[in-house]
């Protein structure tokens, strides 16, 4: 049975993990190694996880299937989207699930939090980016009611990407 709970400092190794593997299961098809390999340095590194953990306005929550780390949501404050939708905000960075646990409602349970967080917060908006190829992301995200609004630039190493901007109104 997946349980979902509020993430502890010494899981940030087993998260990490899970944002590697689904992350290269999901896009190595579409990428060079050599960008994955530049992008999981630049920012899936042990200490820039250990830094978000502790970063304010952030909320992490682990997917548990019984003692195993199976996927996780990272919630956080940003500035980057105040023109379009005000302050009042919470970005949905990210959220992973291990593939192996695909089909067991994790990206559900993990969503269902998220969107509890920030109604308990009274925020007024939940955004997140996704590549504009990830159609199945896309498609979770509109099951969800999320809509875009805006797209950016993300950086795959040294490829540029066109992330989606999708926006879900609380």
């Amino acid at each position: 049975m997946i349980q979902v709970r509020e993430a502890i400092f010494d899981k940030i190794p087993a998260m990490r993990h899970v944002a590697i593997t689904s992350y290269t299961d999901t896009f190595a098809d579409s990428n060079t190694p050599e960008n994955l390999k530049a992008f999981f340095e630049a920012t899936y590194n042990l200490p820039r996880f250990e830094q978000e953990f502790h970063e304010p306005g952030s909320k992490l929550y682990l997917a548990f299937d019984e003692d195993e780390v199976v996927g996780f949501v990272r919630l956080r404050k940003s500035d980057e989207v105040v023109s379009y939708l005000g302050e009042n905000t919470i970005e949905l960075q990210r959220l992973y699930v291990l593939t192996s646990a695909q089909g067991k409602s994790v990206g559900r349970l993990l969503m269902e939090q998220a969107l509890q967080y920030a109604v308990s917060n009274q925020l007024t908006w939940i955004w997140l980016g996704v590549w504009e190829k990830n159609y199945k992301a896309q498609k979770f995200y509109s099951r969800w009611g999320f809509e875009r609004f805006s797209e950016h630039t993300f950086w795959m190493g040294d490829d540029p990407q066109v992330d989606w901007l999708l926006k879900k109104k609380l």
